[in-house]
């Protein structure tokens, strides 16, 4: 009994689920057992469906079957009745093949193309297709036209075109019998549509070893019965053409339609019609590259809107992948596209021909013009159009692109006043009008949004283009326009904008600029190229180079974000633009003061509470990306200052410009591999930045923009960037006494301590500081940033005596400067600077032509190893002289020492990799001019405002004289071409001519007469003074920093910050010493004038400190020297310190103290 709960006495119901048998005594088998008849049931079922699917694939076989044999008995049939046809059927009277009517001949048709397969049936095809023809041009002709034959004869197209696509090998005499009935037929069929038209050209361009002639009436055939043809006409013009072709087509094409209609094919993406070649086309860079040169070759020359509107959206869609500025290749074009463009995705060169037709849109008239010949009609469509064609121009031609903004700066070549329309004023009054420009006038922050939008609407891509042809204009107006022309002051055409609405440009620069650096990282997503393989980006592979890493071939394949959609624009280029501009106009501001002092500002976006600690913070991890950038660095090219870079704003080139003429096949595989490893290079450099961009956007708007910060934060920020340096560089020991030690205990390298500190020290001769410090300093290099030591002799070699602060570096540095740096100074052998008509300093311009001159009275001639070196030896103390001023700016040592604005301009100009590329680096202008000579920035005004009949009186050539030689009396003339063959040039009454004589003057003058002086001084300040840290100050703020604020003393201020020693020292009651009471009292009654000298008197310098005296290095300090009240108050300016008599009256210490500032002692009657 099995009892429970309920009661019942009955055994429950076991179910065994496990497969095993439950009587210990069975015999265990393998199989059996509920899974064994589960998988059992699963087979079976599996068999059945199996063998149903059997009897249905066999039922669908017989069913086909049955169907293709009664298919192929009943076309057999029908073969059979049209061959019967064909042979008994009633013929024309004539007996030449015609039929007897139109109506047999479309019957025959029909019956033709119920059975035909183009390969079984092609001599069928041709038969009826010859006679066709021959009807046709019988006396039915009229009765065969229209009705239902215009569909028969597009049928009949399209039996042929599958017939040429079956061919599987040549037979010339039925290739050109079905061309023949297919350029017959397509003309008979009048309009086709897009599908057919593609279909018949992909068709032709396939074909090989056909009768040229016959194919060559096929291709033309469509072209004057229907517009459409030329959809698929540019699939024909993807591909490489031949001379004979070319003419063919040119002849027989209506330039209007085939602009309109790629413009049609353009909006469907290129796409295809049919399948077969949908896997064999050409790649779409490739395809777009001969569909170009082909258009320009046909059409070139049109003002046609159509025609500007095809060139400018193939030009922009190739301006990423294809290097127009590159010498071109000598290649057949069949040859080229076979050996060169299937193997290069990107950086793609050009042939000859390409390059050819390409370059031939760079012409004067024509881009004059533009304005002129659509002036009539134009409105915002044609601004548009006209500002997309000019700013695809400009990025596909950048070493031309001086020429171009040029040409549209001159305008119509037409002297009608009607037509004298300024292209920057009207690309302007499109621009102020905008949405686009107005949103983001109003509101920064909306900035975002509009450059991440996406889809992009068309309106917003034309508002882009307008503005960015806009801007492009105006930074080269900028450059070649003088002060009271940008004021409106000028005679002549005006091109500025109004003074008055210069404002909201700005305001729509900063909010725009803002936003592409502070919000750099959500903007510098990058695109996967769709579908690329590394391994193409490079020829490399073809010549046995090993492949890139998979993260450097990641960097190559990702791209910038584009503008809009815009082919060829990224937000790189925007940023670069945005950033020269604004510079500009601030430049323009900084001497003209036009826009309120407040304007440039930008601290509401910012929080300036954690601004500072935030861009150090941002230094650092910069610091530590770059230092992985050292793989990539670019190869060496020549200072902007010695080569130009091609253009009006260059310096001299050969003839024939950077092109270098064709190259030869060999050259030009080993040109183009050069080309592409740089280009891999340039991309990996410029995904960095992006990344670096991204991480430090406070950074960049810095080095970019500074003037969005108010300018003590700025100062400050300097001041940290040199305090982490310091610790980065003497292992966290600041204090030179501390360092010191460090090096005693634990020198770096092993290098004996002595030995390191040695090299630290200095014995200067009085009256000899220059030369001494530079024999024993110059090849410390940047190592000069590390604390130095100086003993000071005199001309006995005896040591000087005095207080050493911790050495009298000040001392040392200031007496140095005040030697180098004076023009007049008798104790040095060169005159390293030379002042201007208000005695600011700048590179002596001559220097190195008076050297050379010397050597050469010497015996000397210009290319022996001695005259090389002592030219070598003359650049090495600028540059030497560039890390002395270094050391002040990096000591926070105030010199007093006035540089000239245009070469201040060029130390914060040569701040490093800023985004605006072509503006990071000094461009002279005629506006600078003034700062060098005022006469001749005058004469060159009264030139380019000259009548036109009065340019010839002032015969002027392309040449400039230099007056050089050590000797005042005796100097040499050398005349000098400002361009190549100038000597023969005269320059006349054309806008053109006068604008490249200023300019190249200018640039002479300002940048080429002093290049390699300049270059020198630079190259040592930067080995000092990051050029990234320069980069945040303009050229006003920069003598700031090197001489001290120009605002009056602070008494106050300085008293607060002063320290006293000796008698001086306030004790615990907090009381100054009656004399020092004196003393401030006195101070505070002088004049400025009178206070700066007696602040000169102590420190050397007449200016304070821009953050205030507590910021002076060392601290402005007073001792007492003694009670006798007849003595005069002496210092040692080596450690700012003033040593004051104890005078007890007020007269006696204003008549004393005077006395002693005007009478120049100091450190030498202590």
């Amino acid at each position: 009994m099995y009892q429970s709960f309920t009661g019942s006495g009955r055994r429950p119901r076991q179910i065994n689920l496990s497969g095993r048998p439950t009587n210990p005594f069975a015999s265990s088998s393998p199989v059996g057992g509920p899974p064994s008849a589960i998988a059992s049931a699963q087979q079976d079922r599996a068999n059945r469906q199996q063998h149903r699917e059997r009897l249905q694939a066999s039922s669908r076989i017989q069913r086909v079957w049955r169907g293709h044999s009664a298919r192929r008995k009943t076309f057999k049939a029908w073969r059979q009745i049209w061959d019967d046809l064909e042979e008994h059927g009633p013929k024309a009277s004539a007996g030449n093949g015609v039929y007897a009517s139109p109506e047999d001949a479309l019957k025959q048709l029909r019956r033709l193309l119920l059975f035909y397969q183009p390969k079984e049936d092609v001599r069928r095809l041709a038969w009826y297709g010859m006679r066709q023809m021959a009807t046709a041009g019988g006396g039915g002709a009229a009765s065969c036209s229209d009705g239902p034959w215009p569909e028969a004869y597009l049928r009949l197209s399209r039996a042929c075109t599958a017939a040429l696509r079956a061919r599987t090998s040549p037979d010339l005499e039925l290739d050109r019998t079905l061309l023949t009935v297919l350029a017959f037929s397509i003309r008979k069929a009048g309009n086709i549509d897009q599908q057919d038209a593609i279909s018949y050209y992909e068709t032709l361009t396939s074909l090989k070893d056909v009768p040229t002639d016959a194919l060559q009436t096929a291709l033309v055939a469509p072209l004057q019965s229907t517009s459409q043809a030329y959809v698929g006409l540019a699939v024909l013009l993807e591909t490489p053409l031949d001379s004979g072709m070319l003419k063919l087509l040119h002849s027989a094409i209506d330039a209007v339609a085939l602009c309109e209609a790629l413009g049609i094919q353009r909006s469907t993406d290129f796409q295809r019609s049919t399948t077969a070649n949908l896997n064999s086309r050409d790649p779409p860079i490739r395809s777009r590259l001969w569909l170009l040169g082909n258009l320009i070759a046909l059409v070139g020359g049109s003002n046609n809107a159509s025609y500007i509107s095809a060139v400018s959206r193939l030009l922009g869609s190739l301006a990423e992948d294809v290097d127009f500025d590159s010498a071109p290749i000598d290649m057949e074009n069949l040859t080229f596209d076979r050996d060169i463009l299937t193997k290069v995705a990107t950086g793609l060169p050009l042939n000859a021909y390409l390059h050819e037709q390409i370059t031939s849109l760079i012409n004067q008239d024509s881009i004059r013009n533009l304005l002129t010949k659509n002036a009539a009609s134009q409105d915002n469509d044609g601004a548009q159009l006209l500002a997309s064609y000019a700013l695809t121009l400009l990025r596909c031609f950048p070493r031309r692109a001086d020429d171009i903004r040029m040409w549209l700066y001159l305008g119509p070549t037409s002297t009608e006043p009607s037509n004298n329309l300024p292209a920057t004023r009207y690309f302007w009054d499109a621009t102020k009008v905008n949405t686009l420009f107005r949103t983001i006038w109003q509101n920064s922050r909306s900035v975002l949004s509009l450059l991440k939008a996406s889809p992009t609407t068309a309106q917003q891509k034309d508002d882009w283009t307008v503005i960015m042809v806009f801007l492009e204009l105006y930074t080269f107006l900028l450059k070649i326009m003088d002060d009271e022309e940008f004021m409106g002051s000028g005679s002549g055409r005006n091109n500025a904008i109004p003074i008055g609405e210069v404002g909201d440009l700005v305001t729509f620069l900063k909010n725009l600029g803002f936003t592409l650096y502070f919000n750099a990282s959500e903007l510098n997503s990058t695109v996967d190229a769709a579908g690329s393989d590394a391994s193409t980006l490079s020829l490399g592979r073809h010549f046995g180079k090993t492949a890139e890493p998979a993260f450097k071939a990641a960097a190559i394949e990702s791209k910038p974000l584009t503008l809009a959609g815009l082919p060829g624009l990224t937000i790189d280029y925007l940023k670069g633009l945005t950033t020269g501009l604004l510079r500009a106009i601030y430049e323009r501001d900084s001497r003209r003061h036009f826009l309120p002092a407040n304007h440039w500002l930008m601290t509401d976006r910012f929080d300036m509470t954690s601004f500072i600690p935030g861009v150090v913070a941002e230094e650092e991890s910069r610091h530590l990306v770059q230092d992985q950038d050292d793989d990539d660095k670019d190869d060496p090219e020549s200072d902007e200052d010695l080569e130009g870079s091609g253009g009006l704003f260059a310096g001299p080139t050969l003839p024939g410009g950077g092109g270098g003429g064709r190259r030869g096949t060999a050259a030009g595989y080993a040109s183009l591999l050069r080309s592409q490893n740089a280009r891999e290079r340039a991309q990996r450099k410029a995904s960095r930045k992006r990344y670096l961009e991204s991480v430090a956007p406070r950074l960049e708007i810095l080095q970019n923009m500074p003037f969005f910060i108010p300018f003590t934060t700025r100062v400050e920020i300097f001041r940290q960037f040199v305090q982490l340096d310091q610790e980065k560089r003497r292992n966290g020991y600041v204090d030179p006494d501390l360092w010191r030690q460090s090096m005693m205990f634990a020198p770096p390298n092993g290098m004996p301590p002595r030995d390191l500190l040695a090299r630290h020290h200095a014995k200067i001769r009085r009256k000899n500081e220059f030369a001494d410090a530079f024999e024993q300093f110059y090849e410390l290099g940047s190592d000069l940033k590390e604390p130095i030591q100086i003993t000071f002799v005199d001309e006995f070699d005896i040591q000087e005596a005095g207080i050493d602060g911790g050495g009298v570096t000040k001392e040392f540095l200031t007496s140095v400067i005040s030697q180098a740096f004076d023009p007049a100074n008798e104790n040095i052998e060169h005159a390293y600077f030379v002042e201007n008509d208000r005695h600011l300093l700048y590179p002596n311009p001559t220097v190195i032509e008076d050297l050379k001159v010397k050597l050469r009275s010497m015996g000397l001639r210009d290319n022996q190893p001695g005259s090389r070196a002592e030219v070598r030896n003359l650049l090495q103390q600028y540059e030497f002289l560039g890390r002395i001023i270094g050391k002040c700016l990096y000591e926070g040592i105030l010199v007093d020492v006035s540089f000239a604005g245009f070469f201040l301009k060029k130390w914060s100009l040569t701040g490093g990799a800023n985004s605006a590329s072509m503006e990071s680096g000094y461009r002279a202008t005629i506006n600078d001019l003034r700062e060098l000579d005022e006469g001749l920035y005058r004469g060159l005004l009264a030139l380019k405002n000259a009548p036109a009949e009065q340019v010839e009186d002032f015969g002027l050539t392309f040449t400039v004289d230099d007056l050089v030689g050590p000797d005042e009396d005796h100097k040499q003339v050398i005349e000098r071409e400002l361009i190549p063959g100038g000597a023969n040039k005269l320059v006349t009454a054309d806008s053109q001519s006068r604008l490249t004589y200023i300019n190249r003057m200018s640039w002479y003058r300002l940048q080429g007469q002093s290049a390699q002086q300049t270059h020198a001084f630079l190259k040592g300040l930067s080995s000092i003074v990051q050029p990234s840290w320069l980069s945040m100050f303009n050229q006003a703020e920069l003598q700031t920093l090197i001489g001290g604020a120009a605002a009056e003393i602070n008494v106050v201020d300085l008293r607060r910050n002063t320290l006293y020693g000796g008698t001086y020292v306030i004790g615990d009651d907090g009381q100054e010493h009656p004399s020092i009471q004196l003393f401030w009292h006195v101070l505070a009654t002088l004049p400025d004038a009178e206070r700066r000298k007696v602040l000169k008197f102590v420190t050397s310098t007449p200016r304070g400190p821009l953050l205030g005296f507590g910021q002076l290095n060392p601290r402005f300090s007073i001792r007492d020297s003694g009670s006798d009240e007849n003595r005069y108050p002496t210092t040692s300016t080596c450690v700012n310190l003033l040593k004051l008599p104890m005078y007890r009256s007020e007269e006696t210490l204003r008549q004393k103290l005077l006395a002693a500032v005007n009478s120049g002692a100091g450190f030498d009657l202590s």
